[in-house]
């Protein structure tokens, strides 16, 4: 049987040699040395929070550097702290032995096996599986080599997160319960989740999460102590990014989308549409002139959106919402028609003829005597007949007068 093993200086400090053992004493070292801690969920909303798990770990014995990779067994046997691989050769509810080649035989109770230190190892193997494990001490007094596959899984697993870690990559782990200032993660080992990296938006039921599987990004590891922080929100977030991406590739002028309104600027509102943000440039809000966009549109609106044009090597988007004809195409210059006074200014008076249609009465032709200011005649929110004089497309201007309507 072939056997992957890893030196001690390279694991853990080597144990203290125990003189002549009798056989209790040789079953509690290996209790001692890979008992399981029972630390405290963290406390603080922040990572730091997760600093108290560590310090239990290493009290307990827990590996206290990287594993190494696989060497050759020492002249006298295996060294403590060595990952091992051996074949299941017999099993009970309590322990299971291992075949380890070359004659030797290691044995894993039950509290060593897993999680669940009364777990009934017959359902948890079958005869003729490989196991990993990691040695704790030569020998038990029936000879057999003392082994910890949970050790040894936590060993592997901080491997595992030490080379996602360097590569940017993501782990999987299962949410196993809800702490204070976050979530507690199992990826091999315990890890924390801050509130604020459980992903892009807030989480209002975290309990929901619990039981899930998920993949998250390593913040901070560090085996010495035992911290491992993760980011569930990183891979959320990039996900997103990689659908947007495609998602931006299919777009094109002219399609219309419903999208939701982000943010507001002096020169626009930028709206999210699947992942893709666009601008409605001020103008392209509505035919209608406006002051500022938040008059027309707030944070969280819902809106129908058209293509104007897409740059996909810049990944810009401009969107706009004038998705009717120009209303100023049906107005007919000479027509006669009724409006509603909207605000005075000194030059004159703006009349409101439809929803999306404002146009100027200059004080000249409010009436056909002399006007000196535009309140002799009219008052904000008075209906009055209005004449069209001129229509400006390209200025988005419309003249009209009061005096010649009513000259007819």
């Amino acid at each position: 049987m072939s056997e992957v093993e890893a030196t001690a200086e390279e694991l853990v400090d080597e144990p203290e040699p125990a003189a002549e053992p009798e056989p209790e004493a040789a079953a509690e070292e290996p209790e001692a040395a890979a008992a399981e801690p029972e630390a405290e969920e963290p406390e603080a909303e922040e990572p730091e929070a997760a600093a108290e798990e560590p310090e239990a770990a290493a009290a307990e014995g827990k590996p206290q550097a990287p594993p190494g990779e696989p060497a050759s067994p020492t002249v006298d046997g295996l060294t403590g702290g060595t990952i091992v691989s051996g074949t299941v050769k017999t099993k009970a509810a309590h322990e299971i032995e291992l075949d380890l080649g070359g004659g030797r035989i290691g044995v894993i109770s039950q509290r060593y096996w897993g999680d669940n230190p009364a777990a009934d190892l017959t359902r948890e193997c079958v005869l003729g599986e490989v196991v990993n494990a990691a040695v704790l001490v030569r020998e038990d007094h029936k000879g057999r080599i003392v082994l910890s596959r949970l050790w040894a899984m936590q060993q592997i697993a901080w491997v595992d997160i030490a080379r996602a870690s360097a590569a940017n990559e993501p782990v999987t782990g299962t949410i196993t319960a809800v702490v204070k200032g976050g979530l507690s993660c199992d990826v091999g080992v315990r890890g924390f989740i801050p509130s604020s990296l459980i992903d892009v938006e807030p989480v209002e039921n975290l309990q929901a999460l619990v039981g899930r599987e998920v993949q998250c990004k390593v913040v901070e590891a560090d085996q010495v102590s035992g911290r491992l922080v993760l980011s569930r929100k990183a891979v959320v977030r990039a996900e997103q990014r990689k659908a947007a991406k495609a998602f931006l590739e299919t777009m094109s002028a002219g399609d219309e989308h419903t999208g939701k309104v982000v943010d507001i600027q002096d020169f626009g509102a930028f709206v999210d549409i699947n992942g893709v943000r666009g601008l409605v440039h001020a103008t392209e809000l509505g035919w209608k002139r406006v002051q500022h966009p938040n008059e027309v549109v707030s944070v969280g609106d819902e809106v129908q959106v058209r293509v104007k044009s897409v740059q996909k090597p810049k990944q810009r988007v401009n969107l706009t919402m004038k998705l009717t004809p120009d209303p100023l195409g049906d107005l007919e210059v000479g027509g006669l028609m009724a409006g509603r006074v909207t605000r005075l200014a000194d030059f004159g008076a703006f009349v409101a003829v439809s929803d999306d249609i404002e146009g100027l009465v200059h004080i000249t032709e409010m009436a056909e005597y002399r006007v000196y200011h535009p309140e002799e005649v009219v008052l904000p929110g008075e209906e009055v007949w209005v004449k069209v004089l001129a229509v400006d497309r390209k200025r988005r201007r419309v003249d009209l007068s009061i005096s010649q309507a009513i000259a007819g």
